[in-house]
């Protein structure tokens, strides 16, 4: 028992392999978070605004930088985007006083990873600091990994050639060139059990590197969602502002009954309620899926919750969507969340390309997103079609392809597609996509169908 709360003690003491620049102009606050943050990390860097923290990034090139936004000099806002032009893996986190809400949609669009809302209290800011830690010391382990994998590879190679100049320099003496063979059977035996180990051993790492491009391919979805959310949450928000201004004006007029304050009340309940429903549908949603479980999926339903994030944002950029479910329920077998994720992912898309027409052509064009959802044979299909600007033919092979886009830079990683494609794969579904540029782009998502005694 003393020994386990040694090894407790021990790992609590332990700081974190991490380097973190923390740049705040404020002195007294740049002392305090200094005093935390050097119990926390075994490298730490100060700065005191925003020009003298990029010149330390420069020079030092950190892990994680947390920065105050209003500075003298260079505000941190500036600087961060200066930095993440040139380095898409540093952890960005701002600090940002209650009157500054206005710049997180800017520091969103940068790519800050997080927030903190001052004053910052010991517990959240070191809970964070380990948070991102264990990414960047994961990414860390994973590219180390790689590199042993491609130095195996290396040895491997150099070792076949090897193996190759050994046996032709002894084809002349056939007993030597038995007794080489033989060893060289009993080399490549061991060295079969090897590769037979490592190949295991890298499918389980490509699997969580898998899971990890998943989640994080959600994460930037909800970025992406983050104003269509807002939308979402500001109309029931409005009801419920305007609905208090007519009780108050009543009030003060003297002509107020029982009857319309309950009536008011209840509409205003209605609104929290909605509020609460998208608050908790984000939160489920974002969360990262572990042990997932194929199960009994209404795929109409599924439609309906990812509508539910995107809808208003759609509407303020006149896209008509349109619906054509199955009149009877579609029951499908996979995760609800992944699912969610591939239509989120194909709607994505499906804007970008009505956008991207709407500038081409500027007038005499209305934005549509058709969906539709019905049986075929042992499958429940879920067809996407917008009316944008298609795919070229030379490119439909490639779509599914990680790391294939031709959006710019800002708007496509090229990884939406190929993991929705893994996503419906693994659930023993597939993805197809017919389209003809400059007029339309239909894919359609099949999922194994509930069966009847299921």
């Amino acid at each position: 028992m003393n020994e386990q709360l040694e090894a407790q003690v021990k790992k609590e003491d332990e700081k974190l392999d991490i380097s973190v620049l923390f740049v705040e102009d404020e002195e007294l606050l740049r002392a305090i978070y200094e005093r935390i943050l050097n119990k926390l990390v075994s490298k730490l860097y100060i700065a005191p605004n925003g020009k003298e923290g990029l010149d330390a990034y420069n020079t030092y090139h950190p892990d994680l930088i947390i920065t105050d936004i209003m500075m003298p000099v260079m505000d941190g806002l500036e600087m961060v985007q200066n930095i993440r032009q040139v380095d898409d893996d540093v952890r960005l986190v701002i600090l940002s006083a209650y009157g500054e809400a206005e710049y997180f949609m800017d520091a969103i669009k940068i790519g800050v990873n997080s927030f903190l809302l001052k004053p910052v209290e010991t517990k959240k800011l070191t809970s964070l600091v380990h948070e991102l830690a264990n990414g960047i010391l994961l990414e860390r382990k994973v590219k180390e990994q790689e590199r042993q994998r491609k130095q195996a590879e290396e040895n491997l190679r150099k070792l076949n050639q090897e193996l190759e100049k050994r046996v032709e320099e002894r084809t002349i003496d056939l007993q030597h060139e038995i007794k080489e063979r033989i060893q060289a059977e009993n080399e490549l035996k061991e060295l079969n059990l090897t590769l037979e180990k490592r190949v295991k051993e890298e499918l389980k790492k490509r699997e969580r590197q898998q899971q990890l491009l998943i989640q994080k391919s959600k994460l930037e979805s909800m970025g992406e969602l983050a104003a269509g959310i807002a939308h979402e949450i500001n109309q029931p928000l409005g009801g419920i502002s305007m609905g208090l201004d007519n009780i108050l004006f009543k009030l003060s007029m003297g002509k107020v009954s029982e009857e319309y304050i309950r009536t008011k009340i209840d509409a205003l309940f209605q609104d929290i309620d909605r509020i609460r429903q998208i608050i908790n549908h984000v939160r489920v949603f974002s969360r990262d899926q572990k042990n997932l479980v194929d199960e009994r999926v209404d795929i109409n339903s599924v439609i309906h919750d990812a509508l539910s994030l995107i809808s208003r944002q759609y509407q303020n950029h006149n896209i008509e969507i349109s619906l054509n479910l199955c009149e009877n329920a579609c029951f499908a077998i996979g995760n609800k969340y992944r699912i969610e994720q591939v239509f989120l992912n194909l709607l994505s898309n499906a804007k970008y390309a009505v956008d991207q027409k709407l500038n081409i052509l500027m007038t005499g064009y209305s934005k549509k997103i058709e969906i539709l959802s019905y049986r075929e044979d042992n499958f429940i299909v879920t067809d996407i079609i917008d009316n944008g600007i298609g795919i070229p033919e030379k490119h439909i092979g490639n779509i599914f392809d990680p790391f294939f886009t031709t959006k710019d830079v800002e708007n496509g990683t090229g990884l939406g597609l190929s993991i929705s494609y893994g996503i419906i794969k693994e659930m023993k579904g597939n993805i197809t996509v017919d389209s003809k540029e400059n007029e339309f782009t239909k894919l359609s998502v099949f999922l194994p169908a509930e069966k009847a005694n299921d």
